[in-house]
């Protein structure tokens, strides 16, 4: 009947359960790193010298601590990632199974949002890094945020001198 949909109909070898699942998934690891994101940025603030001198370092150590964090993050992805991948989806690349440093870098493409890569990945794994594409946006954007707030703070403090 037109109009309804069936969750377990077969969509190139997967059922739309599979994709619901995926895309589940997804949300709750993006709601995750998000309050993990949070926190590390409350610890960032906390131990970054509150008092500039003008000098920058204050700059310098929270992109650092930010670079780092980022770096963390993606790799805690990419581990969930191929968890994903070899548990539920192994199906999910062109080049089955996938070698870590391919599941590392299909990820890093989607989380910095550039969304391009020679490597074809197929089925409810596509939600899934859509997802942590928008999940990276977020981060990164928020991050951005907070190291400006940083920067205008030190050169606030800069230009009153």
């Amino acid at each position: 009947m037109y109009g309804q949909i069936d969750l377990f109909e077969q969509v190139d070898g997967f059922g739309c359960m599979t994709e619901l699942m995926a895309m589940f998934v997804g949300i709750c690891a993006a709601i995750v790193m998000g309050i993990v994101h949070h926190y590390a940025l409350s610890g960032i603030l906390k131990f970054s010298p509150q008092r500039s001198d003008g000098s920058g370092f204050r700059i310098i150590l929270t992109f650092s601590a930010l670079l780092l964090l980022h770096v963390l993050e993606l790799v805690t992805l990419a581990v969930f990632n191929t968890m994903v991948v070899a548990s539920v989806l192994p199906q999910s690349f062109s080049n089955s199974p996938p070698m870590f440093q391919d599941v590392l870098y299909v990820t890093g493409i989607s989380f910095s949002t550039l969304g391009y890569s020679s490597i074809e990945v197929v089925g409810p794994f596509r939600l899934l890094l859509m997802l942590q594409s928008l999940l990276g946006f977020m981060l990164l954007t928020w991050s951005a945020t907070f190291l400006y707030s940083a920067c205008q703070q030190v050169w606030q403090k800069a230009k009153d001198d």
